[in-house]
């Protein structure tokens, strides 16, 4: 090719390319202003079916078939017009009735063309009716150019569907699950308008069937939940000995654990405490510790001599705690006047040293002593004697001898009653075998303290008497 030619194609070709350059979008935007709308004009003849824009390929059957894949086969009225016709001055096209003898056993779907803008598509379409061709692009009913018609076969009527719903209730008075099965069938029906089976609801059909079981254990205490209920017995004490501070209490503990409203049986457990004892508790068991206690002759006088020991763990603040008793076996007792120390001597009672002088059993009588059984004359065959804080101590003492100076009034001898008796040194004691005890000293010389009768210890005679 020479130069010439060269360069004239090339001019050629670029205002070849300059003209599509500026052609292309004119034509583009020509287009989209002319795409038509999808709307069926308002004197449509004929049923309307779905507009469906038309393409190149919505001309071929195969391309329904596609579409709808229960078709089993599409065929063109530009091949066959057995199916159908077009009705209505080529407006409407009117299927025929569809024969046994085809294949499938109805109409799939209908597509009616009418110029290149849109398709008119109706699906399951029926035998007889008149269905109307698409607009074209001017909005009017186009005449029908041709129309593509597929067969269908109605699928097999599924098998019945079976829901099976189990509800479980849990009776805890019988102690048992109740399972209630539900099982409801329903049959499926064909909508003639979606061609497809569907669920027919209005004739499904339910039976019950009820089983009960024993509940689990985890079942059984969800049923009866456990509690315990504890109740005590009232504490009691136990034994203590003198000396002791305090005391073991024991009490029984009751244990009931229930299910729900079933009793395990009751568990008995007994639990202790220790509790302090009282001052007076620690007195109950314990006595008064003895010393020498004993009737006792100063000067012509009788007296009760004695000394006594609280007991280990008794306390007290008084100075003068005792509480001294002359217990009268057939009357009212004699309680000395006041309280006194732990160790002393006291008046014998009915004795006297003032003026007149008196002895127990004896009585001044127009001047004389006569013999009498008052005046406390129970005193003097053998007294028991109960010295008292809290614990006691009792012992017997015996009041002095009638051969004692002391013992009685002198009576005979012309003796001064509010003197003393001619027998007697006012300054001494009459000493008759028994032992001298300091605590019975006399202040203003040196004192014989003479013993008309000793007594034995109380304490050690309780002691030995419990222990045999």
């Amino acid at each position: 090719m020479s130069a010439v030619r060269k360069r004239t194609f090339k001019a050629l070709a670029g205002a070849l390319v300059a003209v599509a350059l500026v052609v292309a979008p004119l034509v583009t935007a020509g287009a989209s202003a002319a795409e038509p709308s999808a709307s069926w004009p308002a004197d449509t003849v004929g049923v309307k079916g779905e507009l469906k824009a038309w393409t190149s390929d919505t001309n071929h059957t195969d391309y329904w078939k596609q579409q709808y894949p229960d078709a089993i086969a599409c065929y063109s009225s530009e091949a066959s017009t057995d199916h159908g016709r077009i009705t209505d001055g080529g407006k409407t096209v009117t299927l025929n009735e569809y024969s046994p003898s085809w294949p499938g056993d109805h109409w799939e779907v209908l597509v009616i063309k009418a110029g290149n803008d849109w398709n008119s598509v109706i699906e399951n379409p029926q035998a007889g009716v008149a269905y109307a061709s698409p607009p074209n692009s001017a909005g009017n009913q186009a005449n029908v150019s041709h129309w593509i018609v597929c067969k269908g076969k109605t699928p097999e009527q599924p098998k019945d569907k079976v829901t099976v719903d189990k509800e479980s209730t849990t009776d805890c008075v019988k102690n048992v699950v109740v399972t209630v099965t539900t099982t409801t069938t329903t049959p499926y029906i064909w909508d003639a308008a979606t061609q497809k089976w569907v669920l027919d609801s209005a004739n499904a059909e339910s039976s019950e069937k009820s089983e009960s079981r024993p509940l689990t254990e985890e079942e059984w205490a969800d049923c009866n939940p456990t509690t315990t209920k504890t109740t005590y017995g009232e504490w009691a004490d136990g034994e203590w000995d003198c000396g002791d501070t305090s005391v073991t209490q024991t009490r029984e503990v009751y244990t009931t654990v229930y299910h729900g409203e079933i009793a395990e049986p009751t568990v008995t457990t007994t639990e202790t405490q220790e509790r302090e004892l009282t001052p007076e508790e620690i007195s109950a068991n314990c006595d008064l510790i003895a010393g020498v206690i004993e009737s006792v002759c100063i000067g012509d006088a009788p007296f009760l001599g004695y000394e006594v020991t609280l007991p280990e763990g008794f306390e007290t603040e008084d100075e003068n705690p005792v509480t001294i008793t002359f217990v009268n076996p057939e009357g009212e007792d004699y309680v000395v006047p006041g309280t006194h120390p732990l160790s002393g001597t006291i008046l014998w009672p009915g004795a006297s040293t003032g003026t007149p002088k008196m002895w127990p059993g004896w009585e001044l009588v127009n001047g004389e002593y006569v013999k009498t059984d008052g005046n406390y004359d129970w005193t003097r065959n053998g007294v028991t004697v109960r010295f008292q804080v809290n614990p006691s101590y009792e012992t017997e003492v015996e009041y002095p001898a009638a051969s004692e100076d002391c013992a009685n009034p002198p009576v005979g001898g012309g003796d001064d009653p509010t003197g003393t008796p001619a027998s007697t040194d006012s300054g001494a004691l009459a000493a008759t075998g028994g032992g001298i005890s300091p605590m019975f000293a006399v202040a203003g010389g040196a004192a014989l303290f003479a013993g008309i009768s000793v007594v034995a210890i109380a304490a050690y005679r309780r002691r030995k008497a419990g222990a045999e």
